[in-house]
Parts: C-alpha cells; structure tokens; sequence
C-alpha cells in the first residue's frame, strides 16, 4: 500500500512519519489490493484535523477526525478508517451472475436492432454501490453528479438521488 502525506501548519518529523507508517500497517492487512492512500493533517486554531482518502471498491472512501493531539488523531484516523474499509468490503456482492438474464438482455431480444445501435452511443459498466443514504450523498457530493444510483442498505432496494435546483437532493425509491 502506498501513501502520500499532506500537512498545514503540522510538522512532518521523523517520528510521526514512523507512526503513522505503523498505524497504516494495521489498514495495509485489511486491504486486499494495492490501494494509494492520501492522508492529510491540518492544525487549526485550537485542534488538528485529519483525512484519509482512498478509492477502494469503486468508491471514493473519506474519513476525517479531529483531535487536541497529533498522535491521538492518527489513532483515531486509522480506527475509524479500518472499520469503514471492513464495512465496506463486507457490503460488497459478486456482480457477475452465470446464466442470468439481466433486463438489459430482455429488452435487448425484444427491441429492433435498428434503434438500439442508432440511440446508443456508448455503454458502460457500472458496479452497483451498497450504501446508506448518508454515504450516497457524500459520494455524490465527492464524484460532483448530478445524480446517483445505489442500492440502500438500510432498505435493500434501488434509489435514486438526483440534485435539486434549490441544492436540496430527490429521492427515488423504485418499487417492484
């Protein structure tokens, strides 16, 4: 695993840079892949702020902690960003299913080939992200959509988030 620090107003001495190298150890056996890591460290007037940011699984993945010490911060930075890569990765399903027609496949047997290849122009593979309504936004919010497709975890089922011409977001449930 590979990673970059970034600081404001923090200084990057040896020994925090050890530290932090051997809290991201702990991270470094979660993750299966070879994943780039921005960490980041910010002192602000009274306590220090910190992110880790990595795309993983297909998701852009942030998490940020505050703190009154640089160590405890990385601590918790690392705590916490473990957990979200553990939650994560359980969330996760197989998207390849052998034998299954899926309803792009129906509808593709039913329609004529002429409009098909004339309206598509390009067709792209999407993995289908298993999130909470919360993360749907901020990953939203993160890729700059204007809208966003994922199945829910709380409910199980498709939503649709779409940006709203007031900032607010719209949600769709899709019902079967």
């Amino acid at each position: 695993m590979e990673y970059r620090i970034s600081t404001k107003g923090v200084e990057t001495t040896e020994a925090l840079k050890n530290y932090l190298e051997k809290r991201l150890e702990k991270i470094d056996r979660v993750v299966e892949d070879n994943v780039r890591l921005d960490v980041k460290l910010e002192k602000d007037s009274s306590e220090y702020v910190g992110k880790i940011m990595v795309h993983y699984l297909g998701k852009d993945l942030v998490v940020s902690e505050k703190s009154t010490d640089v160590y405890n911060l990385i601590d918790l930075l690392t705590d916490s960003f473990e957990k979200k890569i553990k939650r994560e990765r359980d969330y996760v399903r197989p998207t390849h299913k052998a034998n299954v027609k899926g309803l792009g496949e129906v509808f593709k047997e039913e329609m004529p080939e002429e409009i098909t290849e004339e309206k598509i122009s390009n067709v792209k593979r999407v993995n289908l992200m298993i999130t909470s309504l919360e993360e749907a936004i901020a990953q939203m919010d993160v890729m700059n959509h204007e809208f966003f497709v994922f199945r829910n975890m709380e409910t199980n089922e498709i939503n649709m988030l779409i940006k709203g011409k007031n900032g607010g977001y719209v949600l769709y449930e899709f019902q079967e």
